[in-house]
């Protein structure tokens, strides 16, 4: 496995000696979740060739992806201060990753087809959305996606079974062989708050910030804070089932040191829109929530003889099924009481908020933010790199309690932080006991779920997302270039998961690497076996030597 690793880390060394720069960098097409798109640009940009967009470029740190007005370009991201070279391309290879933030559903059916065109079956048909980072080394019509190719792509979403027909259904096995999914790494879905009850008075919180809250925004050197406002776990579910509506809720009262928060109506902001931040934060709700009972709503509460309400985390998927036959799961995208009509056909009304609580959409992370940071009495969920403590600017960010906590009544309430969601995700040890277990990606998937992780100082909301390579690749290259789309592929991954100013980058943005249980199958995953990666044509490898190629 050493050797291997010093392969994976040094193989910019293979055929570049004495070569002359190209006119343009060796390009590797990729695209998918919006989730970790923002730090996977840094990672690239530290790895290849930075993608340069606008040369008068933001400082550190670049703005959320989506933020950029449509039909403009987006200016480039600064190098990270993590990355250990100001210039970026720390692996000398000059070769440059375009990666398109389009969703995971977008970035899977790119895969599936082999497909980066904006036709409509791969990247998307949206030339209205707001243009994907851009360089200078690029030419000028594939300044806007889709794509001319795709090597590899980001998704929240496992590979499952559908994905897995689906490719096969296409016959791309037998041009690119099968597909290689991996998690890139562990990310956590925060509880987002405005600062302002609903009637605009600053919420009063009067727990301190937990200790070691204090100790990682230092530790990690973040330029925001963390914050004491703590969410029991039956607040959590309460709020989001809209059964806690206002700021005085005696739930929230009780966990504030026993001092009202404030008053005023609490307003829930949710993603109207597909994502994986979506289906992380439901599948926790999903299963933390079952059983946690509590009054009809804030009102109830306070009357001398409150009622008992299920807090269950009832909202079906937004999906077209047969009613009344709703799903009663994790999703993408989740039938939020202002829907007002669920997807079914004909559409039926939803009858899902007997609490009264408010209910608001937003679509993106970056929208969600906004809303959330203009509406008085607003909470909601999103990421790391939204919110504070990674950002000065960002949103601030609740405590929740973890299953150990709440089973062994610790008093304690969990923070985002990088170790505690590596604690988290290190939950689950994955069982792939020989080369086929480990070849099949719905094995991974089907293990790595952990919704409410029961280990001490673990943050309870998160999560993987994950790459989807193919198995062979062309050993076409650029003039002047001595490495393949394969060699870059080891070179980048080997970087990705073992250089430790890669796990600086993603430890900057909130993000953790990945368990090292989850990382060490990676490597019999790519080197051998019946998911060996190789080069088309490569007599030496089984699978690859009768492919073309991606």
């Amino acid at each position: 496995m050493r050797n291997w690793k010093a392969y994976l880390l040094a193989s910019a060394a293979i055929g570049t000696c004495g070569l002359a720069a190209p006119a343009q960098a060796q390009l590797v097409y990729a695209g998918g979740a919006s989730f970790p798109a923002p730090v996977y640009r840094y990672l690239f940009d530290c790895h290849s060739v930075q993608v340069d967009g606008n040369p008068a470029g933001p400082t550190w740190p670049y703005p959320a992806i989506g933020s950029i007005p449509a039909g403009t370009f987006e200016p480039a991201y600064p190098i990270s201060p993590s990355c250990g070279s100001g210039t970026g391309d720390s692996s000398g290879l000059f070769m440059q990753i375009l990666y398109v933030p389009v969703g995971s559903g977008g970035g899977k059916r790119a895969l599936i087809a082999h497909d980066g065109s904006s036709n409509g079956t791969g990247f998307g048909s949206a030339p209205a959305v707001a243009l994907p980072i851009v360089s200078g080394w690029i030419p000028g019509w594939t300044d806007h996606y889709g794509y001319p190719s795709v090597q590899f792509v980001g998704s929240d979403d496992i590979w499952n079974s559908t994905d897995a027909a689906n490719y096969t259904a296409t016959g791309n096995n037998a041009k690119y062989g099968n597909i290689i999914q991996m998690p890139a790494l562990a990310g956590a879905v925060v509880i987002a708050f405005n600062g302002k009850d609903g009637a605009g008075t600053t919420l009063n919180i009067a727990n301190a910030v937990p200790a070691g809250a204090t100790s990682d925004k230092a530790t990690f050197g973040y330029p925001g804070n963390y914050t004491g406002l703590n969410l029991t776990r039956k607040a959590l579910c309460g709020i989001f089932t809209g059964h806690i509506t206002a700021w005085n809720d005696p739930e929230l009262t009780k966990a504030n040191n026993n001092v009202a928060l404030g008053t005023g109506q609490i307003k829930v902001i949710h993603r109207a829109d597909g994502s994986g931040t979506n289906f992380l934060f439901t599948n926790a709700l999903y299963r933390q929530c079952q059983g946690v009972t509590g009054p009809l709503n804030t009102a109830d509460a306070l009357t001398a003889s409150p009622t008992t309400r299920s807090w269950e985390f009832r909202f079906s998927a937004r999906v077209n099924t047969a009613c009344p036959d709703a799903l009663y799961e994790a999703n993408n995208l989740i039938n939020w009481p202002d829907f007002t009509n669920d997807t079914c056909s004909p559409a039926q009304p939803l009858n899902n908020n007997p609490g009264g609580g408010v209910f608001v959409g937003a679509s993106t992370n970056g929208g969600v933010k906004t809303a959330i940071e203009s509406t008085n009495g607003a909470i909601g969920y999103s990421t790391t790199d939204f919110s504070q403590p990674v950002l000065s600017t960002g949103m601030q960010v609740a405590n929740v309690q973890s299953q150990y906590d709440v089973d062994n009544a610790t008093g304690a309430f969990q923070w985002p932080s990088p170790t505690r969601i590596n604690n988290a995700m290190a939950a689950v040890t994955p069982i792939l006991p020989d080369a086929n277990a480990i070849a099949n990606p719905l094995n991974w998937s089907s293990q790595s779920q952990v919704p409410n992780p029961a280990t001490p100082s673990s943050y309870p909301i998160a999560g993987f997302t994950w790459l989807d390579f193919y198995q062979c690749y062309s050993q076409t290259r650029d003039s002047g270039l001595g490495l393949g789309t394969f060699q870059n592929m080891m070179n980048y991954i080997g970087f990705h998961y073992y250089d430790s100013h890669a796990a600086a980058i993603l430890k900057s943005q909130g993000f953790s690497p990945i368990p090292n249980a989850w990382r060490d199958p990676i490597i019999p995953l790519i080197t051998g076996g019946p998911s060996q990666m190789g080069n088309a044509g490569d007599s030496a490898n089984p699978v690859c030597k009768t492919r073309s190629g991606a």
